[in-house]
């Protein structure tokens, strides 16, 4: 492979060069265009010009207020004798490296704008015509009057990182290149503008009309601007009596993190603004952590007097690049900074337990071995030496992906409040543990724990296994796909431990995170939390008398006006819950959402002083406020079906049925088709699915055969 300098000695302009060198460094568009900034100018234009090509044209993007957001410019390379080129590229103006701010051969993050937004904007009801580029957007214009033009950056391969969102509500046609390419764009922008609520139709261009033909070139001989009026009319409703598999996905609420109470909500605006990224997935970090170390201290009790561990399990949904696994970090320092001082206080207790245990093996050796000594006095001898020197407890707190095995073999040697923390938490989801033979026992048993119940295994090598006085937390941070699995598993719905997990999926701020200094505050509010969190996860636990690692935590009861509070809310869910009411789909989890409130009560409750001893009013609304955001949150996410098992494996068998663009065969699906539809039954299922929803058709019944038809 050429090295890099040997690749820039081949550049023959200085100037290619400085660019070239300049584009491996971290650049980001400022989105608009700020007013001081120079217009790109044909002569700023031209210096992005690759050798031999000259600038042709540009077109402005614009937001819906007319600000300038960039431009797409073409060059264009002469025939002279070889085949004439084009070049399209995406011009940002960007923010660099020691605050540097210039034009850059940059296309905008993802999700991208559309070409045309103040188009849009002046004019609200008129009806949108999509082609595919900016120079086939301005001649619909000319065209027909009466329409609006916009299109999306990027090509015919890059429907997909735009917004489509300012489509919502629009009537949408789509006029397509007379290509194949132009076929994959228009089924494109037909999915992504009905997913975000646009009425879309297709035109059907002729066949005759020339190879790659689009709305900017010269009209065909024979055909005239009113029978292309007329194609419009009659532009076919985009894959006919298809419907979107998943209704489009509305925002999430935001997160109420005031309720969090001053210290912890202080971190988790602090880690939002220092990592960027959404004010959830911080808050989902500092709560998580909060619980891990208030567990160990106390239980709550209940109006109705069963008490609960203060233990949570949360599941952080977000993609990659979101920068879950910088937040978590944020959030986790004061449990790493415990870590290595229990680290530090195991090496040298391990050093003095070796050569305790050395010699107590070799006195209990002596002893009996010892020929002179009767029943008696060896038994008298052994009981003077008493009990094995302990081992050391394991220095840890935190472990990323645990099987339920492992963890219960280690908790008899390890502290007593652990946590399942991850910020990969796929690997968790799809790792042994949670496997399609182990996933029920696994989940019983992780319920179980958090329902605060001893620990019993038996096995056969292992022997027997009760442990008491154990809690755990857990924290996984998960994309998308994974989430899905885990959340849509019905096995998992069922035994219950889907209800005791708090769930969030935020938008991504992808695109908006340019680089900023942290604010000293905001290192302050960090510093502070993780001080207090260090100063709980230090204090004294609670141990059953002469136990290193079974905790006894103190009760913690709800004042008159906590406890009148929690009741209401308890009511509140429970006649949300039955049938036709809002919370019925959701009911195994409405069921623990009080239960829920008061769990996260006795966490703030914590936070704020570790030794108390009853929940305020004011703890208890605050933790009500909460978990109301976690049952909207998992409505949301339900009333899009994400968490519809049947809907999941559809979606996955028509995503491997596209990337054929063919005809194929039932018994090609059960073969190799995606790993959940290898059953005749449950290939049958996902293709009855995508039939009803007008997505695949039956084209042959003996061999059955399936094709899938125009995208909605």
């Amino acid at each position: 492979m050429m090295d890099t300098n040997t690749m820039l000695a081949r550049l023959a302009d200085d100037e290619h060069r400085s660019m070239l060198v300049a584009s491996v460094e971290e650049w980001m568009p400022i989105v608009p265009v700020p007013a001081d900034a120079p217009p790109p100018t044909n002569g700023i234009i031209s210096r992005f010009a690759k050798p031999g090509f000259s600038f042709t044209n540009d077109w402005r993007y614009n937001d819906t207020d007319g600000n300038l957001l960039g431009c797409v410019a073409r060059f264009d390379r002469p025939a002279n004798g070889d085949p004439a080129e084009k070049d399209i590229a995406p011009l940002t103006f960007c923010a660099g490296p020691n605050g540097a701010r210039e034009w850059r051969k940059k296309s905008w993050t993802s999700p991208r704008p559309l070409y045309g937004l103040d188009r849009l904007a002046a004019r609200p009801g008129a009806p949108v015509i999509v082609t595919e580029g900016e120079k086939a957007a301005d001649a619909a214009e000319k065209l027909f009057p009466d329409y609006v033009a916009v299109t999306s950056p990027g090509g015919s391969n890059a429907a997909g990182n735009a917004d489509w969102s300012p489509l919502k509500g629009r009537r949408v046609i789509v006029w397509r290149d007379h290509d194949e390419a132009g076929e994959k764009y228009a089924a494109d922008v037909s999915r992504l503008a009905s997913q975000a609520g646009a009425a879309v139709a297709v035109v059907s261009v002729p066949a005759s009309f020339p190879h790659k033909w689009d709305l900017a070139d010269q009209i065909p001989e024979g055909v005239t601007v009113e029978s292309l009026m007329e194609m419009l009319k009659q532009a076919e409703p985009a894959g006919e009596g298809a419907i979107p598999l998943y209704p489009a996905m509305p925002p999430a609420e935001p997160f109420p993190v005031e309720a969090l109470g001053p210290v912890l909500s202080r971190a988790a605006a602090a880690i939002s603004s220092k990592v960027q990224v959404p004010t959830a997935i911080a808050a989902q970090s500092v709560l998580a952590v909060a619980a891990l170390a208030a567990q160990a201290h106390a239980d709550v009790m209940l109006p109705y007097g069963q008490t609960r561990p203060l233990s949570l399990f949360f599941v952080t949904v977000a993609a990659s690049g979101d920068r879950k696994s910088t937040a978590d970090n944020e959030a986790l320092w004061p449990v790493r900074k415990r870590e290595k001082a229990l680290k530090e206080e195991f090496e040298a207790e391990h050093k003095e337990w070796a050569i305790s245990i050395s010699a107590y093996n070799a006195e209990k050796k002596k002893i009996e071995s010892d020929r002179k000594m009767d029943f008696d006095a060896r038994r008298r001898a052994l009981i003077d030496l008493g009990p094995e020197p302990q081992r050391p407890l394991h220095p840890f707190l935190t472990a990323p992906e645990p099987t339920i095995e492992g963890l219960i073999k280690a908790w008899a040697t390890a502290p007593a409040a652990l946590g399942i923390f991850s910020a990969e938490g796929g690997q968790f989801i799809g790792g042994h543990g949670m496997s399609q033979d182990n996933r029920l026992k696994t989940a019983a048993a992780y319920s179980e724990i958090w329902d605060g119940h001893a620990i019993k295994r038996i096995r056969s090598l292992d022997g027997v296994s009760v442990l008491f006085g154990r809690r755990l937390s857990m924290h996984l941070m998960v994309q998308y796909e994974a989430a899905s699995q885990f959340l849509a598993d019905p096995l998992l719905r069922d035994q219950g431990l889907l209800s005791r997990v708090l769930v969030a999926a935020p938008q991504s701020v992808a695109g908006t995170r340019l680089y900023r200094e942290t604010p000293p505050e905001d290192e302050a509010a960090i510093r502070a939390y993780g001080a207090r969190i260090l100063s709980i996860l230090e204090a004294r636990w609670p141990l059953a008398n002469g136990s290193r690692n079974e905790l006894e935590p103190r009760t913690l009861t709800m004042t008159p006006e906590a406890s009148a509070a929690w009741r209401e809310f308890y009511d509140h869910i429970e006649c949300q819950c039955g049938p036709d009411n809002d919370l019925h789909p959701i009911q195994d989890f409405a069921a623990k959402a009080a239960e829920h409130a008061a769990r996260i009560a006795g966490v703030l409750t914590i936070v704020e002083k570790d030794d108390a001893d009853e929940i305020s009013g004011a703890a208890m609304r605050s933790a009500i406020v909460l978990a109301d955001w976690y049952v909207n949150e998992t409505l949301r996410l339900q009333r899009v079906a994400r968490t519809d098992s049947k809907l999941q494996i559809a979606q996955q068998l028509l995503e491997w049925l596209r990337e054929r663009q063919q005809i194929i065969g039932f018994r090609e699906i059960v073969q190799f088709g995606p790993a959940t539809t290898r059953t005749k039954r449950a290939a049958d299922e996902a293709l009855a699915i995508l039939s009803a929803h007008g997505w695949v058709v039956e084209v042959s019944a003996r061999p059955r055969k399936f094709k899938v038809v125009k995208e909605a």
